[in-house]
């Protein structure tokens, strides 16, 4: 019989544990939400973006819109190049972006559990460091990797933050984890983030063979011109690293099928209704929203797709 008051199913999720083994750190510096991770150069783009008139009243954009595109944009005037400058009339920015958008939304964040001072003098290729805090871990919670065991590569991972300290510096963080089977964890520096100072590397996390979080700081800020020491405060709070969760079958490259050839017919028609969608509206009157969502209507047209279902 058919049960009109039987419980929807709830969609299924998979789960992430982080769990400190030191009591206070989750409640008073928990891991953040990609997402909520504040970033000044997009706060201060999405102001100037609410305040441009032309947000406000459509009108007044349709008129700057005319004196902005060249003829093969918009009939009614002199054919003539679009000019740089006068397009900062219209607002445009990376900040909405949706490849950016998304990279910077997605995971969390580890931010430091405890301040740390560290100590740089000229020529020495290691640090001190001094912090008020031990975790309940079986080490010291600021250590260090020799130079010998990054040689070849720690210059290569942010080279235009200058030079970088040959000694690495390891935080033994009191932070533990545990995903559903399926998970696995990109590690990677912080995306568009102001923080010039350090760069943590790029990795996979596996958390069904490792629960332990330590995480690697390549230091940047050393002592320069006639500087011989340098002392630099990492603040309890400080955000350190993004993890960005994946799917285990990803990465096992028998799961994969690639093709690589020349557009078919195929192809090349729908590359046409494409060319058509991008000027079928003023990408001024439009939302991010609707101009993704037009784009995925056009894909999906693709019928080369049926070859690999």
């Amino acid at each position: 019989m058919f049960n009109l008051f039987k419980k929807k199913e709830e969609p299924f999720k998979r789960w992430v544990r982080f769990y400190s083994i030191h009591p206070g750190v989750s409640e008073i510096n928990p891991w953040i939400s990609a997402s909520k991770l504040k970033r000044k150069w997009r706060k201060d783009a999405h102001i100037r973006q609410a305040k441009y008139e032309e947000s406000r009243c459509p009108a007044k954009k349709w008129f700057k819109m005319f004196g902005t595109y060249n003829d093969y944009r918009m009939k009614g005037g002199a054919e003539r190049e679009i000019d740089p400058d006068s397009i900062s009339g219209l607002f445009s920015h990376a900040v909405t972006c949706p490849a950016i958008a998304q990279v910077m939304d997605t995971g969390w964040v580890m931010v430091a559990p405890a301040d740390i001072l560290l100590k740089f003098d000229k020529g020495n290729p290691s640090f001190g460091w001094l912090s008020q805090m031990n975790f309940n871990t079986s080490d010291d919670y600021v250590k260090s990797h020799v130079a010998e065991q990054t040689e070849g590569m720690r210059d290569l991972l942010a080279p235009w933050k200058g030079e970088t300290l040959p000694s690495v510096i390891k935080l033994e963080m009191p932070w533990r984890v545990m995903a559903h089977p399926d998970v696995l964890f990109m590690q990677m520096p912080i995306p568009y983030y102001d923080e010039p100072r350090f760069t943590v590397p790029t990795g996979i996390v596996d958390p069904a063979f490792s629960y332990e979080i330590n995480l690697q700081l390549f230091w940047h800020q050393l002592p320069r011109g006639e500087e011989d020491s340098e002392v630099v405060l990492v603040k309890a709070g400080t955000p350190l690293v993004q993890w960005v969760p994946l799917d285990r079958k990803t990465f096992d490259m028998k799961n994969w099928n690639v093709i690589q050839e020349d557009a078919n017919e195929e192809d090349i028609a729908n590359n046409a209704i494409m060319d058509y969608n991008r000027f079928q509206h003023f990408a001024e009157t439009t939302t991010l929203k609707e101009r993704i969502e037009l784009n995925r209507n056009v894909v999906s047209l693709n019928k080369n797709k049926e070859r690999f279902n």
